[in-house]
C-alpha cells in the first residue's frame, strides 16, 4: 500500500520564475552573489546558488529586477555541486 503524500503546507501559490537574484548577507564581512531565481511567490523565493554560506536562519538582502528587500533563509538542499535554497521575504 502507497502512502498518500503530505498536504501542501504552503501558503502562497508557485510561479516558476527566471533571471537574476542578486543576494548580500554579512559573513562577517559583506559577501554578495548571484543566484538563479527558480520560482516566485507572495511571500517568497526559491534560487540555486554556489555559495555554502546560505543556511537556514540566516537574514539576507535581496536585489531582483522586480524588486528588493529583506529575506531569510527557510531552507537550502544540497544538489551535487549546485544548492538551491526556500526564502521568505521579511
Amino acid at each position: 500500500m502507497r502512502a498518500s503524500p503530505a498536504p501542501d503546507r504552503r501558503s502562497a501559490a508557485r510561479s516558476p520564475s527566471s533571471g537574476r537574484v542578486e543576494i548580500s548577507f554579512a559573513n562577517p564581512h559583506l559577501v554578495t552573489l548571484e543566484a538563479e531565481l527558480l520560482e516566485t511567490s507572495s511571500t517568497g523565493f526559491r534560487a540555486a546558488h554556489t555559495c555554502k554560506h546560505l543556511a537556514p536562519g540566516l537574514d539576507v538582502q535581496f536585489r531582483r529586477a522586480t524588486c528588493a528587500g529583506q529575506a531569510r533563509v527557510i531552507w537550502t538542499h544540497v544538489l551535487e555541486d549546485r544548492r538551491v535554497s526556500g526564502f521568505i521575504v521579511l
